[in-house]
């Protein structure tokens, strides 16, 4: 029989006047389970709509490309997919063997959707597993009376229902190798706490089958499992010795590419960004150097304390905290992303400190219980400090529900209902058969092809197909290449390498490539501050593409004043700028550069009539704080995951339509 110590139950049976107590209180209890139930329930529709939302506002990006891309492989009969979005076989991403019997999913509904709403499915039956574990510990018969069941589940119900790292979790692509492997190994807590072996090998198996971080999950939980108790003990060292195993197993495989050690915690190893680096190294320059790694999660203070206290925070001095300590220190040493980037990483930690947060509470309780000078009085300053503690972990938990939650869709679909449109059209303009290369905002939902990549800078494509389709969408997504990059990359596409452009609406571009003998791949430069004055937009002119490429430009056509060119942008961080434009004219035009962010004109400039020259405009960049994401208000201080490629400047020429005009070019610079 497990003891009390173990934190698990002895027996489940139902409440018993002077035990656990009294017919009121089992109703009670009753009420708040089919209370609770509904709630997750409602919950669990909740997130269904939020990855409908997301996925048909096509806001699906690379995470999902490169997985999706594997499991479309799967369900059309190539049992090992190479994914061409992260240039190495699926399963050498993370290993996550269970994609292959959920992939068979799609044979019955072809659908992009069904990985999203499984993902959703998984945080909700590890959200009934937190709820059951509470219950269960109370239904044991060793629950106290100043903290009752019913008020239990309804701290534990309001954690899980409030918590808005959840739905972070669920609102950007999916992810089983952490998703999965939390619900999985904390329904392996669920069923070790109940005694039960044989689910206890299911959800192990079930957790492993997640990937290779999941490994790191069941040994952390195999450690608590051992710190329990004496009962518990040998499975947990089964559970930890199985999980260093399978580490080991998959390291030798080679299916542990996609966790990219090398490229997040090489530096603790002091090694140069992107070298190669073992475990071995990287954990004795930590030990070697403390420092370095402390000041990393120092750094991350803030959001780490986020994760832990929107969750209860006291589960971590549970036995059971073990997972969550770890998982938290693993993506606060990450390089390269703040640990507010990974809340989907970061869900295994909230998801076990929530009920380990309210198993602490009630161990708390019923010590104060158990030295209580009355055990007829139960409405003693004891209970009533028992009841205020729940209350602040319950209505802090409220708080960052109600502060957080609503924020969740817009910090992860950045694209507008008109821009998720006119994508549906260009999904069915492209043949299935024939290569892609997006933006990576938008990029997940083209992964139902063998060959896609995406849009970054300093990479190169190879051209795999006889015609090769360009998405590209500057202004749109969760974007990590600059505008300039894609405006330059466009006049690349229409001008030198004499690409068909398809469609443009919506801040959408759609260009076609054909394959030739001397063109097989195509380079993302790192060049553009020039670019040309065609990729833009006009109210009073035209595009003239006629003889070599230098010599196209946007021509004066109409007698009506207006915006004779707008649309060409740079993203540019603060200071000082000088701006060139390539440009003749037989009337006076005026020069506006305006940040998109606020509207602010930062530099405008009239100039006279004149011959081809270039014409330089000074302008400073000052610092805009409008543009950083909204960062909470204390105690509920949060830092979510913001691209910083700079504010954005767009440049706007009008003219006032009495002579002719052309403009050329445009180069923005920094004034040194």
């Amino acid at each position: 029989m497990i003891s009390e110590r173990s934190w698990g139950r002895v027996g489940v049976r139902r409440a018993q006047d002077g035990d656990s107590g009294t017919a009121d209180t089992s109703q009670a209890l009753g009420l708040a389970l089919t209370g609770a139930y509904v709630l997750l329930g409602l919950q669990l529709v909740g997130m269904l709509c939020l990855s409908w939302f997301v996925y048909h506002r096509w806001s699906n990006t690379w995470d999902y490309a490169i997985r999706y891309q594997g499991w479309w492989g799967i369900a059309h009969g190539n049992l090992d997919p190479f994914s061409s979005v992260a240039n190495r076989f699926f399963l050498q991403d993370h290993f996550a063997l269970i994609n292959w019997p959920l992939a068979v999913l799609s044979r019955l509904w072809p659908h992009g959707l069904w990985p999203l709403w499984i993902q959703d499915l998984m945080v909700a039956a590890a959200e009934v597993g937190a709820l059951r574990i509470v219950t269960d510990s109370f239904e044991g018969g060793r629950w106290s009376r100043l903290l009752p069941g019913w008020s239990a589940v309804c701290l534990v119900t309001v954690m899980l229902v409030a918590n808005p790292f959840i739905y972070e979790s669920v609102g950007f692509d999916f992810h089983y190798q952490s998703v999965g492997a939390a619900c999985f190994a904390l329904l392996a807590w669920r069923e070790l706490m109940a005694g039960s072996r044989a689910g206890l090998v299911v959800f192990s198996v079930l957790c492993l089958a997640c990937g290779d971080i999941a490994a790191t999950y069941l040994i952390a939980l195999g450690v608590s499992a051992m710190l329990a108790g004496r009962a518990t003990r040998r499975q947990g060292a089964v559970m930890t010795t199985g999980g260093f195993f399978w580490m080991a197993l998959v390291i030798a495989l080679g299916g542990n590419r996609g966790s990219s050690l090398f490229t997040h915690y090489g530096y603790l190893a002091g090694a140069a960004p992107g070298a190669a680096v073992s475990i071995g190294a990287v954990l004795k320059g930590a030990f070697g150097d403390p420092g370095r790694w402390l000041a990393h999660l120092w750094s991350d203070r803030v959001d780490l304390f986020a994760y832990a206290g929107s969750a209860g925070l006291i589960g971590l001095f549970s036995p059971w905290g073990v997972l969550p300590i770890l998982v938290l220190t693993e993506n606060g040493l990450a390089a390269g992303r703040g640990v507010a980037a990974t809340a989907y990483e970061s869900f295994g930690a909230v998801i076990f400190l929530i009920p380990s947060s309210v198993l602490v509470l009630g161990r708390f309780a019923r010590r104060l219980e158990v030295t209580a000078p009355s055990r007829a009085n139960p409405k003693c300053w004891r209970s009533a400090l028992s009841s205020a503690l729940a209350s602040v972990l319950g209505l802090y938990a409220l708080g960052w529900g109600v502060l957080w939650v609503p924020r969740v869709p817009g910090r992860w679909v950045q694209v507008s209902a008109a821009t998720a449109s006119t994508l549906d059209r260009v999904k069915q303009m492209i043949p299935g058969t024939s290569e892609v290369v997006a933006s990576q905002g938008i990029i997940g939902r083209f992964a139902d092809r063998r060959w896609l990549y995406r849009l970054s800078h300093g990479t190169t494509v190879a051209l795999e197909t006889p015609e090769t389709f360009f998405v590209i969408v500057p202004e749109a997504g969760i974007e990590l290449t600059t505008i300039q990059e894609c405006e330059d990359l466009i006049g690349q596409l229409r001008g030198p390498l004499g690409g068909l452009l398809l469609l443009h609406a919506d801040g959408v571009w759609l260009l076609e490539l054909h394959r030739g003998p001397a063109l097989r791949s195509v380079s993302v430069t790192s060049r553009p501050m020039t670019l040309p004055a065609w990729i833009g937009q006009t109210a009073t002119g035209r595009v003239i593409r006629q003889g070599p490429v230098p010599s196209w430009h946007v021509a004066q056509v109409s007698s009506k004043p207006g915006r004779l060119l707008f649309g060409i942008a740079w993203d540019a961080r603060p200071g000082s700028y000088a701006l060139a434009t390539s440009i003749s004219n037989r009337s006076g035009v005026q020069i506006e550069v305006r940040d998109t962010s606020n509207g602010r004109v930062l530099a405008r400039r009239r100039v006279g009539p004149g011959p081809l020259r270039s014409v330089t405009t000074d302008l400073t960049v000052p610092p805009d704080r409008n543009d950083r994401p909204y960062g909470g208000v204390i105690p509920f201080r949060f830092s979510p995951a913001h691209p910083d490629p700079g504010q954005r400047l767009e440049l706007v020429i009008r003219s006032p339509g009495t002579g002719a005009v052309s403009i050329y070019r445009a180069a923005l610079r920094p004034d040194r």
